[in-house]
């Protein structure tokens, strides 16, 4: 039973892994070799017209695993969308992302790679009843601290949801990271890029944005999954009393745009800041060609 367990243990790390890695490949020249340190850049191919369908951001799995032998519990996650060299506590607590509770037990930090890329196993000892069957969620925080409510806000979150909960038997679960309940983590809108008379053309429109609230945002050479530097700063985006927020860029002395290789994110801050909680990329859309 052990070895069936660590078996499948040791080929979904290697799925999550190699998932990851097809993520950073799908976002690059196809001339270009994979180098899982660098962003995607656009290719040579260009258009007049692009969009882009912005979700949340971050996004990935988690999986928990537990040995009813040493009673100890592994937890492994793999997320791609955090701010770039980011550092983010990580929790099991009681409840569900909708309804919080109490934390059950803290997480390694979660580190995030110069593309905004982690790959985090922690090891929790002690955990006697193993996996209950519900209960608990999985929940990363904005960090790098917890200091303030910026910090501690939830940026990513998974309900965990265990079938066949055992103490006489190892278990697995696995759940899918996706946005957090907390405020401006369900934003979804579009981006619409227009080349036309020498300048580009940037507009976007967003639903669910904290109520008069203003957030900075870019063009970025990458991709979500792969991110890289500000190719172009966008105006700030000011939200209505209902949350709808919206703004218009026009830069000059741009003709084209790359059929892929940039993407749009949004920030928590309303300004450029060094400040990592300010930096949040909550919301984040491949750039992708119309004609």
């Amino acid at each position: 039973m052990l070895t069936r367990y660590f078996v499948k243990h040791k080929f979904i790390h290697f799925t999550l892994l190699l998932g990851a890695a097809l993520l950073l490949l799908s976002a690059c020249d196809s001339g270009n070799s994979a180098n899982s340190g660098l962003a995607a850049t656009p290719t040579s191919s260009t258009v007049n017209s692009a969009s882009a369908i912005i979700r949340h951001s971050p996004s990935g799995t988690v999986e928990l695993m537990w040995d009813h032998t040493s009673h100890a519990l592994t937890v492994h996650m793999a997320l791609t969308g955090l701010t770039p060299k980011s550092d983010h506590p990580a929790h099991i607590s009681s409840g569900s992302c909708k309804n919080n509770g109490k934390v059950v037990y803290n997480l390694s930090p979660v580190k995030a790679t110069e593309i905004g890329f982690a790959d985090v196993v922690s090891k929790v000892k002690g955990v006697t009843d193993g996996i209950p069957e519900t209960g608990w969620y999985v929940d990363v925080s904005n960090g790098p601290a917890m200091n303030t409510v910026d910090q501690s806000m939830a940026i990513t979150c998974a309900n965990i949801f265990n079938p066949t909960t055992s103490t006489k038997t190892a278990q697995s679960v696995q759940a899918t990271l996706i946005n957090s309940f907390a405020p401006n983590q369900s934003v979804t809108g579009t981006a619409q890029l227009t080349a036309s008379n020498n300048q580009l053309t940037v507009a976007l429109t967003l639903k669910g944005l904290v109520p008069n609230s203003k957030h900075m945002a870019h063009v970025h050479s990458g991709s979500c999954a792969s991110q890289g530097p500000i190719k172009y700063d966008l105006k700030t985006i000011t939200a209505n009393a209902s949350g709808d927020g919206t703004s218009t860029t026009i830069i000059p002395g741009v003709n084209a745009i790359p059929r892929n290789g940039w993407y749009v994110n949004i920030h928590l801050g309303a300004a450029d800041t060094k400040s990592q909680a300010a930096n949040d990329p909550f919301a984040c859309g491949d750039i992708t060609s119309l004609r």
